[in-house]
């Protein structure tokens, strides 16, 4: 598979605490690629970057291989769609989308052809003479998708476009963009602060902290092999138990309950969410254990039972999340 976009040595800062430094990462042709985090990591700082938003202050950005960190984001093959949408309250959809197509003077029978195609990828089409005040904020990022991908351009970069939709919206959206994706032979580079978002839709993960990457690697290895606390912490759930003078991390669904008289430990609460049922159970020391088990499974417990622990799959980490 070839690489699409190499990032070499990337810095950009703001102060001595905010920004990033010496990013090293390359993307390959048709893959999503999300960048993760909470706020202030630098993830918006390298996408915007990327898309010439914010100039850099050392480093090189090669896509297709040539070299674009030093190029304006109008000449550069990427395009961005924000968080807000940003699209024009008094252009309808298909003005809102033909701007782009004037300025690279096309002729009005291309930008038809173009326009028509490309909202009957997002599934918008029909909502040419409509205003963005007519549609709905899944629709209006639909269209803000179908403005950057009418311009063709080689990389696009989404910097937490469903954030502002509701949770079955956002849901709804991610479907359609894995959709969207696969069939414009896209790549993506998406960011978010949402784990759940980005274990859904990525190829790869890149999990950020402080202006550097912890982690690279597919939604399975960094769930299921994180190289640091920090990941452990931030991807999924994970329990950190300290016992008979070990300490280490396990996930609730890597925790096998048994129930006995004289157990060590104490269920304390049972949660149907669903498909699962979440157990709490309490330790010898008072501290708390989450831990996942199939619904036909947990009919067998009941909060108040004496059980033991038998733990699975254990990690054990040496860095700190301070």
């Amino acid at each position: 598979m070839s690489e699409k976009l190499i990032i070499k040595g990337l810095t950009k800062k703001f102060s001595k605490t905010e920004g990033v430094e010496n990013i090293n990462i390359s993307v390959n042709e048709h893959e999503l690629l999300t960048l993760l985090g909470p706020s202030g990591c630098g993830k918006t700082t390298i996408l915007r970057a990327i898309g010439g938003f914010n100039k850099i202050d050392a480093g090189k950005i090669l896509l297709d291989g040539q070299e674009i960190q030093d190029l304006p984001p109008e000449k550069r093959p990427t395009g961005m769609v924000f968080q807000s949408y940003n699209l024009w309250p008094h252009m309808t959809v298909y003005e809102n989308m033909a701007f782009g197509l004037q300025i690279r003077k096309h002729t009005k029978a291309q930008m038809k052809e173009e326009i028509h195609d490309m909202l009957k990828l997002v599934r918008m089409d029909g909502t040419e003479k409509k205003y963005p005040a007519q549609l709905s904020g899944g629709q209006q990022q639909r269209i803000a998708i179908a403005r950057a991908l009418v311009l063709k351009p080689s990389l696009l970069l989404l910097d937490e476009p469903f954030s502002a939709l509701d949770a079955k919206i956002r849901g709804q959206m991610r479907e359609e963009l894995k959709r969207i994706q696969r069939e414009a032979g896209l790549t993506v580079i998406f960011v978010t602060h949402d784990q759940e978002e980005a274990m859904a839709i990525s190829d790869r993960i890149a999990v950020m902290r402080r202006g550097f990457m912890e982690q690279v690697g597919n939604p399975d290895e960094i769930y299921d092999n994180p190289k640091t606390r920090f990941v452990a912490e931030f991807i999924g759930e994970m329990n950190f138990v300290e016992e008979g003078g070990e300490s280490f991390a396990v996930r609730p669904e890597d925790i096998t309950l048994t129930v006995c008289a004289d157990g060590p430990y104490q269920i304390i609460q049972m949660m149907s969410l669903g498909h699962y049922t979440q157990a709490i159970v309490q330790t010898p020391e008072k501290k708390e254990l989450k831990v996942f088990m199939e619904k036909d499974v947990a009919r067998n417990y009941q909060t108040g039972n004496r059980v033991t622990c038998t733990f699975g799959k254990k990690q054990n980490f040496t860095d700190s999340v301070a």
